[in-house]
């Protein structure tokens, strides 16, 4: 029953906001390939929480929520997709070191799909609480990755944070899978934890909805 609410929540949506145009999208290119499996990547895990909001909230269980929703828009809207974990757990060999042994199994994943692009789905911290809004940081080795990110992040400020001003950003080696991908890669930073009101937005059923909806959009390039 849960499933067929969803379903027909994402439908609604689509209809809704097929019509809606924003002039600045005209110079995003869509993607040179009309198919891809998308591989969507819930950040951190298991005893990896990720970074953790000014109310104790762990990032780990945003990442999740989201990733599990996107997974369902985009098989609703046919389009193929995979999850890295679709539960609370790490990647690893118990022989390995845990961080090193899950990124590497988490790449490994991602290169083994075929035609595949990654949606990495994370949360963003800084020091001052006034820092807000969602950046799409992108890899460097497959010229698609950025016109992915632009895209999504396009389609964000469409639906849902028309004052964010912020700009995407070339992965450098701090974030390893985006570093070392081959095929499109983007990881989605959907907000700030450390911003209390936005903290509490990250954490809204119906907001993880929006921004599902927002990352599909951007992907089928509907805006």
């Amino acid at each position: 029953m849960k499933r067929l609410l969803l379903v027909l929540f994402c439908i609604v949506y689509i209809f809704s906001f097929s019509a809606c145009s924003v002039s600045s999208a005209a110079d995003v290119k869509p993607l040179a390939h009309s198919r891809y499996t998308v591989v969507i990547d819930a950040g951190h895990g298991g005893k990896d929480a990720g970074t953790i909001g000014v109310d104790g909230t762990e990032e780990k269980g945003i990442n999740l929520s989201v990733a599990l929703i996107l997974y369902d828009y985009l098989m609703v809207s046919g389009i193929d997709c995979k999850l890295v974990r679709d539960k609370d757990y790490e990647l690893y060999y118990t022989e390995e070191d845990k961080q090193k042994s899950d990124l590497y199994n988490r790449l490994d994943y991602v290169n083994a799909v075929k035609n595949s692009a990654l949606i990495s789905i994370h949360q963003n911290h800084y020091e001052s609480p006034k820092e807000w809004g969602c950046q799409v940081w992108y890899s460097k080795n497959n010229d698609e990755s950025k016109v992915l990110a632009d895209k999504i992040l396009t389609s964000v400020k469409a639906f849902i944070q028309p004052e964010n001003t912020r700009q995407n950003k070339e992965s450098g080696s701090e974030y390893y899978i985006l570093y070392n991908a081959t095929v499109p890669s983007v990881m989605v930073e959907c907000g700030f934890m450390s911003n209390p009101e936005e903290n509490k937005l990250l954490q809204n059923t119906d907001y993880q909805k929006k921004f599902a909806y927002a990352i599909l959009a951007g992907i089928c390039g509907e805006v």
